[in-house]
Order: structure tokens, then sequence, then C-alpha cells
């Protein structure tokens, strides 16, 4: 009963986060983020219908952070309601922006040096590769804070009231996680001129 145009959605991806009515479920695009060891940043999609009774999860590419997460989640025995256990999960892709955010931090902190150390116009090639990756960044968290506010306001049986304090909570931390990645900004544009002069 799954509506044609959300099981396309999960099969082509490359789409912004967003959530979505469909008679009796939410459909909702989450946008999970990994750093490789390169410093590529890998955009992954994990999708939720929530019904009545159900949580389905589509996941396409791997996000090891959030993929050690929905393990523990299946292992661990719980009697959890659908809608807190969707709730889980977004918790859990918004923890896994963490460890990319902290990677940009060290990367930041490396620029840094080596601009104070040997400034040159060959650092301008990997301030703008971070400038970038974070560009995209940026807007994943404003689109699945977004995603949180909506779901905030959303008038429906299939999240409880109780849950709204929590969701409430995704959007506080999504909203911290974009303060961050502004202030990383501006610090590799105050990193650019260094390398510049």
């Amino acid at each position: 009963h799954l509506h044609p145009l959300h099981v396309e959605d999960c099969r082509h991806g490359k789409q912004r986060a967003k959530v979505e009515e469909s008679g009796d479920y939410i459909f909702v695009m989450l946008k999970p983020v990994h750093v490789r060891d390169a410093g590529e940043l890998q955009i992954t999609d994990l999708d939720l219908f929530l019904g009545h009774e159900y949580l389905i999860t589509v996941q396409a590419g791997e996000c090891p952070t959030l993929r050690d997460y929905l393990d523990h989640l299946r292992a661990t025995p719980n009697q959890s309601r659908c809608d807190q256990l969707f709730y889980k999960i977004m918790d859990g892709v918004v923890d896994a922006y963490l460890p990319p955010l902290d990677w940009f931090n060290e990367a930041i902190d490396g620029i840094e040096d080596a601009v104070l150390e040997r400034p040159s116009p060959a650092m301008l090639q990997t301030i703008f590769a971070a400038k970038h990756s974070l560009i995209e960044v940026r807007q994943l968290l404003s689109n699945t804070r977004d995603v949180a506010g909506h779901l905030q306001r959303l008038v429906t049986e299939l999240i409880k009231r109780d849950l709204w304090p929590f969701l409430r909570d995704v959007y506080d931390h999504l909203a911290r996680n974009l303060d961050m990645v502004e202030v990383q900004r501006d610090l590799l544009a105050g990193e650019c001129q260094g390398a510049q002069t």
C-alpha cells in the first residue's frame, strides 16, 4: 500500500531530506553523512515509512556510525512503539552528523597550522574543497532541520504527544550543528585570506 512515488524515491535517492504524509503513513527521507579516510564526504539515504503498527527502513549507501547504531537497536530487545523507534532512528541520524563535524574541526586545525607555517596558494585548493564539503553538510543539516520542524507541527495519530519534546530536542541538536558549520565556514574564510597573503 506504499505510494509508488515513495517507493521510487527509495530506489533512486539523490534527493533532499523531506517528510510527506500519505494516507495512513508518514514517509521521511533522511541523509546520513560519513567522511571517508581520504576526507571524501559520502552522503547516503535512509528512508522511513512510519505506520500505525510498523516502521520500515530502507538504507542506501554506507554510514558506519549509523550502521552501528541501527545494529545496536536491532540487537536490543525492546517494546517500543513504532513512533518511539522512529524517533530513536532519527536521533541516531542526527548523532551520526557529529563525527563528520569533528573531522572538519580537525581538518581546519591542520589547515590553520599549515597556513601559519607555510602560507601558499596551493593551500587554497584544500581550503576550497573543505568549504565546498561544508556547504553540502550545511544544506543537509538545514533540510533535516526542516524535516524535524515539520514533524513537530504534524497533527497525526502516528506520532503520540509524549514524543513532541523529543522531536523538539532533535530540532535543537540540528540547529546547534548548523551553528557549528557556520563557525567552521568562518574559520575557513579566514584561512583562505591567510593562504593568499
